[in-house]
């Protein structure tokens, strides 16, 4: 099994390359894959979680060629269609979420969670706060329809959850936003 993930680890770095985090600190791209395969405890599906959907012209079938069935079901399970609309694309992560596999709900959970930390602690520039809530809230709502959650998993997420929101209102809301968002959180 190491073979495998050593190679899909390799394979995603090569399909990443020039790929950086939309933050403002513009992290390599790469690091979120590592990221969400500790949380995942290094499974090789978790490093190549990513790269049909934004990695053109990798395919399902390129995956499952290079590492079997287990590995390239568990992507096409969690790639987006990015042929639609993202409003459409967002609708159906959530619709969808309550169908994952427990396989992919593990994954689905790490990697909102640290797409979440992400917006905490270097969002994107050009969000607006009305947008870094609007996803947070939409990812809380993805990872409340998923069947499989760990409780330290979902600990995780809801912390990182927490902390998204507070910066949120530090970075571009109110004072007395600020201080209303953290009674709320105190109060969950």
């Amino acid at each position: 099994m190491s073979d495998l993930i050593s190679r899909a680890e390799r394979f995603a770095r090569v399909r990443h390359e020039g790929q950086f985090r939309k933050g403002k600190a513009k992290e390599p791209y790469t690091n979120h894959l590592v990221e969400v395969a500790a949380l995942v405890e290094r499974c090789s599906s978790s490093l190549a979680h990513d790269t049909v959907e934004d990695c053109p012209p990798t395919s399902v079938a390129e995956l499952e060629s290079m590492f079997g069935n287990f590995v390239s079901d568990i992507v096409a399970e969690l790639t987006d269609d990015k042929s639609l609309p993202k409003a459409d694309s967002k609708k159906l992560q959530i619709n969808n979420a309550a169908k994952k596999s427990k396989e992919v709900c593990v994954l689905k959970l790490a990697d909102k969670t640290l797409n979440i930390g992400a917006i905490a602690n270097s969002p994107p520039e050009d969000w607006t706060l009305d947008r870094r809530l609007k996803y947070i809230a939409w990812a809380n709502t993805v990872v409340g329809q998923l069947p499989y959650l760990s409780k330290d998993g979902l600990s995780e997420f809801l912390k990182r959850y927490d902390q998204a929101e507070l910066n949120a209102y530090d970075d571009l809301g109110s004072v007395r936003q600020a201080q209303n968002a953290a009674i709320r959180i105190l109060e969950r």
